[in-house]
């Protein structure tokens, strides 16, 4: 009995100690924990939006200028009109309907926001050309056309349409830009893709322009608070988000040069497929204007006031997937000449296909030297690229003694004398002169003469 009393005691002795030091365990984990976390708050997830540009990289300072451009209003005077502040109209172009109509900084108990007019527009004056975000938090009346533009190439009447594009104007670049427009609601958003009518063209007998629309629905509200609405374009689609959580994906496909001469300078996706946040697919629309190249952002007002605030532009530069030297620079040098790049051309090309040519420069080159003769090794420098370059430099050539041209250097022929004659000077001036002279003075002799013998005979 005794001892199996020991031995359940040293077994409560020890079940006792190894809770003891899981407790300490735990209680330095928590801690340490704790230190980590910002204090009263627990680490956040990462939004739909963070886990899907992870892998973008940094941003960069790109057009914007900014590796992530922000306008908060925060620092503006209230009721300040927008296009009188320059430093945010370096990039953006505001457009007010009218001088009864301005859209201005705006403060109430949320704080500072811009007060968006009725049919106002606003758009970045430099399209984007690698993958973004952008993003505004947004507070605005169901249905009343106000959203944002992507993909557009850049005309600037950038007014939202309900109804077809002929319906208010008479020519096709007074109704809108080509691209996609967002307009969230209330617990959902519409999307505006543009697209070239074929059958209506046919019809009336004119290029036609209209709109496929895809409604998806949100889980947040625009019309009550301020929702965040954010387009992560990675150049072949977008994924739209409300409050970082996903709402559709748009993927574009089928590049054309415009269409019937309509448009024909910017090359467009003329494929749009349009998907849930589940993936189902939800249209498929054909003949888009989604621009290639470069993606003009634009916000549009139709009928009522918006509130937006916390404007954010993050550029990504694309993935590289290679990097090639189009066409050789000179490489016969004389001592003392300088670069000769002889229309070398660095082409870049990027994950999505798209390609950046630069032309190469005396900066780009490393090595080169025309201070003496000689065969020498120079390289050409982009970025992390490098290309070995052989350059052979000589020495000028000798000056040589004029040669003589039988043309310019004999001496001119004299004109033939008859025999018994001398050869006259070139300058028979002083000659003449001289004649001319004897001749008067014989005729005053004779005239003297001639006046002395009329005296004697008197």
């Amino acid at each position: 009995m005794k001892q199996n009393y020991a031995k359940t005691t040293a077994v409560k002795v020890l079940t006792a100690i190894l809770l003891v030091l899981v407790i300490m365990i735990g209680g330095i984990s928590f801690s340490n924990a704790a230190e980590d976390a910002e204090p009263g708050q627990a680490e956040a997830a990462p939004t739909e939006l963070e886990q899907f540009v992870a892998d973008w990289g940094e941003p960069y300072e790109g057009a914007m200028g900014a590796k992530n451009y922000t306008i908060d209003f925060e620092n503006f005077e209230t009721d300040t009109d927008f296009s009188t502040i320059e430093e945010l109209m370096e990039h953006w172009i505001l457009g007010n309907a009218t001088a009864e109509h301005i859209t201005k900084v705006f403060e109430d108990k949320s704080g500072k926001s811009l007060k968006f007019a009725p049919f106002a527009q606003m758009f970045l004056e430099e399209g984007l050309t690698d993958k973004y975000v952008f993003s505004a938090d947004l507070r605005l009346p169901a249905n009343q056309g106000f959203g944002m533009f992507f993909r557009t190439s850049g005309e600037t009447q950038i007014n939202p349409y309900f109804e077809d594009d002929k319906s208010g104007g008479s020519g096709v670049m007074e109704l809108g830009p080509n691209g996609i427009y967002i307009i969230p609601n209330d617990k959902s958003i519409k999307i505006y893709v543009k697209y070239y009518d074929e059958r209506k063209t046919v019809d009336k007998g004119q290029k036609y322009l209209n709109n496929k629309v895809v409604t998806l629905k949100t889980t947040d509200s625009f019309s009550k608070n301020f929702t965040t609405l954010s387009i992560a374009d990675y150049g072949t689609g977008a994924k739209i988000f409300a409050n970082g959580a996903l709402v559709g994906t748009l993927e574009f496909s089928d590049i054309v040069d415009g269409y019937d001469e309509l448009f024909s300078e910017v090359r467009y996706y003329s494929t749009v497929k349009v998907l849930d946040n589940t993936g189902k697919e939800k249209a498929t629309v054909n003949n888009t204007l989604v621009s290639v190249d470069s993606s003009v952002l634009a916000f549009g007002m139709r009928i009522s006031e918006a509130y937006v605030d916390n404007i954010v532009i993050s550029e990504y530069q694309e993935a590289i997937t290679d990097v090639t030297l189009e066409g050789t620079p000179k490489t016969a040098y004389k001592v003392g000449d300088k670069f000769d790049a002889a229309g070398a051309v660095i082409v870049t090309t990027y994950e999505s296909g798209k390609t950046k040519r630069v032309a190469v420069n005396e900066s780009m080159v490393e090595g080169f030297d025309t201070s003496s003769a000689g065969e020498k090794a120079a390289k050409i420098v982009y970025g992390e690229k490098e290309f070995a370059l052989t350059i052979t430099v000589s020495e000028p050539e000798e000056p040589t003694e004029k040669p003589e041209n039988p043309a310019t250097d004999a001496p001119k022929p004299t004109e033939k004398t008859e025999p018994g004659e001398t050869e006259q000077p070139k300058n028979n001036k002083p000659l003449i002169i001289g004649l001319i002279a004897g001749g008067v003075l014989i005729v005053a002799i004779a005239v003297v003469a001639l006046i002395l013998k009329a005296k004697s005979k008197k």
